[in-house]
């Protein structure tokens, strides 16, 4: 056997013993007092591998090792800052930028040669170090990526996750930017809209949307399960999908209802299933808002009788139904479409 064969089996055989530590450290607590030696042999295992991968050309070798390197790396960070009484963000950003590179270029060798397992390992760092960072614009990326490589419903969840995240901050922000608005100048000119802004906050929706609807799709999917423990940001996911329908209304475009309606019907399914009276009330205010503006006349009056006769019955804390039924009583623009289609008024001379 030449030096070569031998320098070959040596790196597989210690990306063998590699792999198997790499497994064992995944679910040892990093504060564990018991880390230490492991993570020790690890680091060794990669830096051999990497002077191996680097003698036989053998870059299946080298990702490998870079992998085992920048775990390594990262797990010892995670060590030394919980140790600390407080965590600057920015700090430990700069701390993974190496590693971040290193992982990427690590993604881009492991798809070269193929390997799916591998890609894998490395994505769920990456995604791990952007959620340790509060770099969600990147882990949501991430985790995207490892979807569209290999979709499951575990991925999925995690993805969905983040980008609940995500639109909670959406949220606050757009309440943040509302709140400065109604405390400014009074007679200062309207904000004009950002259709940037408001087609990436629709998009935002619908992405979510459709991951939640490949869920509900898949036998293995806990459905109920998981909307007791995401109820809030399933129940508000729902509302926006299903009022997303609201501007575009007054084209009667069948298939926007379609999805309006869907998403409502989910909201419903959630306020029965957890039977929150709030929630059905929230519910049948939203779905009535974009049901009126495409009702006649006679079928309006049905369900504002209807929509009384709930609020008297229920009598909800919040007050969507009777801020719909004021709106409904006061002729309010945005519930009658028809309005703005008609000929306007001739001027008076």
């Amino acid at each position: 056997m030449t030096t070569i064969d031998e320098q070959k089996n040596k790196l597989k055989q210690l990306l063998n013993e590699g792999l198997t530590l790499r497994l064992k450290l995944k679910t040892v607590n990093p504060t564990s007092s018991i880390i230490k030696e492991p993570l020790d042999r690890l680091q060794d295992i990669a830096q051999q591998c990497l002077k191996l991968s680097e003698v036989t050309q053998m870059d299946h070798g080298k990702a490998h090792a870079m992998e085992f390197n920048c775990f390594v790396q990262w797990t010892r960070i995670v060590i030394e800052e919980s140790s600390k009484q407080t965590t600057s963000i920015q700090s430990l950003i700069d701390k993974t930028d190496s590693i971040e590179s290193q992982l990427l270029e690590c993604r881009k060798l492991a798809l070269g040669f193929g390997d799916k397992v591998l890609v894998s390992r490395v994505l769920e760092l990456l995604v791990n170090i952007y959620n340790k960072t509060n770099q969600l614009d990147k882990e949501i990326e991430t985790i995207e990526k490892a979807v569209d490589a290999d979709k499951s419903v575990p991925k999925v969840v995690v993805l969905l996750d983040a980008l609940f995240r995500k639109l909670e901050f959406v949220y606050q922000d757009r309440d943040r930017i509302y709140q400065l608005n109604i405390n400014k100048d009074p007679n200062a000119p309207p904000p004009q809209p950002d259709q940037q802004q408001d087609d990436g906050f629709m998009k935002l929706h619908i992405d979510t949307w459709e991951h939640y609807l490949w869920l509900k799709d898949q036998p293995s999917f806990p459905r109920d399960q998981y909307i007791v423990q995401k109820k809030a940001q399933l129940f508000k996911l729902s509302i926006y999908v299903g009022s997303l329908a609201n501007p575009l209304i007054s084209l009667k475009d069948p298939e926007v209802l379609k999805i309006a309606n869907e998403a409502f019907d989910e909201a419903f399914y959630i306020a029965n299933l957890i039977q929150d009276k709030e929630y059905f009330c929230a519910a049948t205010a939203h779905k009535s808002s974009v049901s009126y503006r495409t009702l006649p006349q006679p079928e309006r009056e049905r369900l504002l009788q209807s929509l009384k006769d709930i609020e008297s019955q229920m009598k909800p804390k919040n007050s969507e139904i009777r801020d719909l039924i004021d709106s409904i009583e006061n002729k309010a623009p945005s519930l009658h479409p028809e309005e703005k289609e008609k000929d306007p008024p001739p001027k008076s001379s």
